[in-house]
């Protein structure tokens, strides 16, 4: 919180005013749909301004010349404040559940904590409230334990950062050369994706480890994800905080797969689409988070149709496994490459690893 106060005051107050209307509209909150729409509109249109102003002028500044609309509109580019997307998630867990009537209140001190908690303020992961006020209520104050713990975390998550993901980054930046022979960009995207799991796995460490040291458990945020054996199994331990906000606050309020085929297939591409876009305001994360979606809706498919007629043997086998899992770790290797790039160098590399060799 000191930080946000150096850095930005405004931004600061702006966030603490969210953050007590938000208090202030949650303890008349339960059952009131008209309230709780109208208290989640507000940080929503918050973030929206901050982060993806930018792509509104980037959009615009496409349109207007075609339209020949006089005078040019110049949208404003504000600084994007330290860690607003997990501060707005939170905010609107907090107040679903409280709507739902599913978990106390706190005090207002403890719900500042929560909100601005620093350790997972920047980047996660975004912890529930309910496991975090039944920390804060049961605290026992420092422990030692407490700081061993959280230290060797804290190293763990360093070395992966510092030392492998910086090591892999000699190689992956180069994601963006053009010129290069197919095995080399193999070995760039094969870089590139332990690169960005080491770096944020390391990121989580950090920020885990930290949490720990005052005392408090946070979700963890991967499990061995490349080592799944199908693209759903990878997002449930993929950013998983992320993943299971996105169930939770999108997925299941659509209807999620309760509904006809075509429905689900809706609300899935509705999901990764807004994933995409949560990790930037560029056309290349909407495609990347595309790409996801109809790799689910494809799995989907197949289990379904095909995975039925499949012997289950071979299902349970450790070759099946072998199989599923390196399809799934490349699957999600090439869909990096959207990630990380442009549209037209993504599709110069996918030319380079599949059509010229």
């Amino acid at each position: 919180m000191v930080f946000l106060i150096y850095s930005s005051p405004s931004t600061f107050l702006l966030l603490l005013g969210l953050s007590s209307f938000a208090y202030v509209v949650s303890i008349k909150i339960t059952d009131r749909r008209l309230v709780l729409i109208s208290s989640l509109t507000i940080p929503i249109m918050v973030l929206l301004y901050f982060k993806y102003i930018g792509l509104a002028s980037e959009i615009l500044s496409k349109i207007i010349p075609w339209l020949n609309i006089e005078p040019q509109i110049t949208l404003p580019k504000p600084a994007l404040p330290l860690g607003i997307s997990f501060y707005t998630f939170k905010l609107i867990h907090y107040l679903v559940e409280r709507f739902k009537g599913s978990t106390v209140q706190g005090n207002y001190i403890q719900f500042l904590l929560y909100i601005f908690f620093f350790p997972i303020l920047p980047s996660g992961p975004i912890e529930r409230w309910p496991n975090f006020i039944k920390q804060t209520i049961e605290s026992k104050g420092f422990q030692w334990k407490y700081l061993s713990e959280g230290l060797e975390r804290i190293i763990t998550g360093l070395f992966k950062k510092l030392v492998l993901a910086d090591i892999l980054a000699m190689y992956s930046d180069k994601i963006n050369t053009t010129g290069l022979s197919s095995k080399v960009y193999w070995i760039i995207v094969y870089a590139y994706a332990f690169r960005i799991y080491f770096d944020f796995s390391g990121y989580s460490d950090i920020a885990i480890g930290s949490a720990r040291i005052f005392g408090y458990k946070i979700i963890e945020n991967f499990n061995n994800p490349y080592l799944k054996r199908n693209i759903s199994e990878f997002w449930k331990n993929w950013h998983i905080s992320l993943t299971s906000w996105f169930r939770d606050y999108v997925f299941i309020p659509l209807g999620g797969s309760r509904g006809s085929f075509s429905r689900t297939i809706l609300n899935t591409f509705i999901v990764m689409g807004l994933i995409g876009l949560w990790h930037g305001g560029a056309v290349n994360f909407v495609i990347w988070g595309m790409y996801h979606g109809a790799g689910l809706i494809l799995l989907r498919i197949y289990s379904r149709l095909i995975c039925p007629k499949i012997p289950q043997v071979y299902q349970n086998s450790r070759f099946s496994y072998l199989v599923s899992n390196l399809v799934t770790f490349h699957f999600v290797v090439i869909g990096w490459v959207f990630f990380t790039t442009d549209i037209s160098q993504s599709i110069y590399i996918l030319q380079k690893l599949f059509i010229w060799g």
